[in-house]
């Protein structure tokens, strides 16, 4: 399948929501591992863990809503893509780490 329908397969099924909505720098990042060869990987959604859904506050089980796909990034090591839904940030951040 390829990576949008992976994603959207993930988002309804899993998740309840009626769709997902690509932000431009998605989809590039999409067509790029595509050309790339690396449509094949597995996906790993990157969103909230307070939500089915990638608002927070919506608690329980929503459904029909729309899922914001903000970026789209790989770790071709591991072998996985990982979508950035809503406004989830995949910056590592060493602030309550002091010892680091």
């Amino acid at each position: 399948l390829p990576i949008i329908e992976k994603i959207r397969i993930i988002a309804q099924k899993v998740y309840g929501a009626q769709d997902i909505e690509l932000s431009p720098a998605a989809q590039s990042q999409i067509d790029r591992y595509t050309r790339q060869g690396f449509g094949n990987l597995p996906i790993c959604m990157a969103k909230t863990h307070l939500s089915l859904s990638h608002q927070p506050e919506r608690k329980g089980v929503p459904t029909d809503f729309i899922l914001p796909v903000s970026d789209v990034r790989a770790s071709i090591g591991a072998g996985f893509i990982y979508p950035l839904v809503g406004t989830v940030s995949a910056e590592y951040s060493t602030q309550s780490l002091p010892f680091l």
